[in-house]
């Protein structure tokens, strides 16, 4: 088969991203003819279908220039681009592909291409990444809480709450965005959405999305990029963004409150983001020693210091949708102590790959650290081992590579059948 996959940006920029190169590679290893429409980039992996590629922009540097002609500019070009619909005409007369698989392609690509897709008559499968279609600010969060005032397409709660960004104008763009991009001529174009978690799933069709139009395929990892290791030191590991969403500060609080009561265990904090240096603040002020901020952490570096951890901490408070960084975890052989919200609870199994609890309770996370600081060694090196094979069972490329081209033999004889029809 010929496959365009579509994604707005053509390096590894996120789990988005990462997911769209990983399946490209499963997919070529099985014959396949794999092309690319994104946006233009410094930053890009060189590709031969570039010549399609839509121009770059940085909303956040064009905005700088505040001038009505300026902003008037950035607003259309979120809401509709011609470029992006007249390069994906031309990318499809000159290759014919099978099937469309898009990943993340609204605010910089925009919907704009689906209809010259549909017109051809070539089947669109969406992997969902995040929750758009319902939230303005794509993650059921307010940027102070988890909200859900959008629901029902009442977007202009974007706009009340100032959600985006804390900023009145990002969140009007917003508002107008979404508004633009939720007319049934969009949805029509879709043939199945992909959803990595039963979470995410269900929130489309809660939502009055068709259920039908929906199938549940959770994330790949390659295991034998990872290696195991069921040996620890005494600490605990969190590793990604210093951000309100990402529950750091829950953390810290916890690991404050469990002050002098823990065998010596210490907690590792792997990242950089807007709160470092007010969580660093909290941490000298507390008087605790055993918190320690690594900063950022890659290659061997960031391998060592997850191989010897004892865990690993997810303490998000948003709606993950199946985070590559408790898969991870799991496969480098370590029980995720984990946020009970979202896809989370799909992955980490409660008291057998690990611990989970209520998110945004830091009592409660104190508890469940102080338990598994309890917990006997030969159970956790066994929680780890589990962790592993789950990943190694249900995250098997094969297996999802299968179900991904079983689907797109579906569309595609479904679309030869309508075309007779008619």
């Amino acid at each position: 088969m010929k496959i365009v996959i579509i994604n707005s940006y053509h390096h590894l920029r996120g789990g988005d991203c990462r997911l769209a190169f990983d399946m490209a590679e499963l997919l070529k290893n099985r014959g396949h003819e794999i092309h690319f429409f994104a946006m233009q980039g410094e930053k890009n992996i060189p590709c031969l279908d570039e010549q399609y590629f839509i121009s770059h922009i940085d909303y956040r540097e064009s905005l700088r220039n505040k001038s009505v002609i300026n902003t008037v500019k950035v607003v259309s070009r979120s809401i509709f681009s011609k470029e992006a619909k007249r390069n994906i005409a031309k990318l499809i007369d000159d290759i014919r592909p099978d099937i469309a698989h898009l990943h993340s392609v609204r605010h910089h690509l925009t919907k704009s291409f689906l209809p010259e897709i549909s017109k051809q008559a070539i089947p669109v499968v969406w992997t969902l990444h995040d929750y758009k279609e319902l939230c303005p600010n794509t993650n059921f969060h307010d940027g102070k809480q988890i909200c859900e005032k959008c629901t029902g397409r009442h977007f202009f709660n974007v706009v009340r709450n100032r959600c985006k960004k804390g900023s009145m104008g990002a969140s009007i763009v917003t508002y107008l965005e979404t508004v633009f991009n939720s007319r049934p001529i969009y949805e029509s174009c879709i043939d199945k959405y992909i959803s990595p978690s039963q979470f995410l799933r269900n929130k489309f069709v809660d939502a009055g999305y068709d259920p039908k139009k929906f199938l549940h395929l959770p994330n790949f990892l390659d295991v034998e990029n990872f290696t195991p290791h069921y040996e620890f030191e005494s600490y605990l590991l969190y590793l990604g963004r210093l951000e309100d969403i990402k529950g750091v500060g829950t953390l810290i609080d916890a690991f404050i409150r469990l002050k002098g009561s823990l065998n010596g265990m210490h907690l590792k904090i792997a990242g950089t983001g807007s709160l470092e240096s007010e969580l660093q603040a909290r941490i000298e002020k507390s008087g605790v020693p055993n918190i320690e901020l690594l900063g950022y952490l890659q290659g061997h570096a960031l391998e060592k210091v997850i191989q010897n951890a004892k865990a690993i901490v997810i303490p998000s408070e948003w709606y993950e949708n199946y985070p590559y960084s408790a898969l991870e975890a799991m496969a480098y052989g370590k029980p995720v102590i984990a946020s009970k919200i979202g896809g989370i609870s799909e992955i980490v199994d409660d008291g057998d790959t690990g611990l989970l609890f209520e998110p945004f309770m830091p009592e409660e996370l104190a508890g469940t650290i102080a338990r598994f600081d309890k917990m006997p060694l030969s159970a956790i090196k066994a929680m780890g081992r589990r962790a592993r094979k789950k990943v190694e069972a249900v995250n098997n490329p094969e297996r999802f590579i299968e179900a991904t081209l079983d689907l797109y033999k579906v569309l595609i004889e479904a679309k030869k059948n309508k075309k007779i029809e008619k």
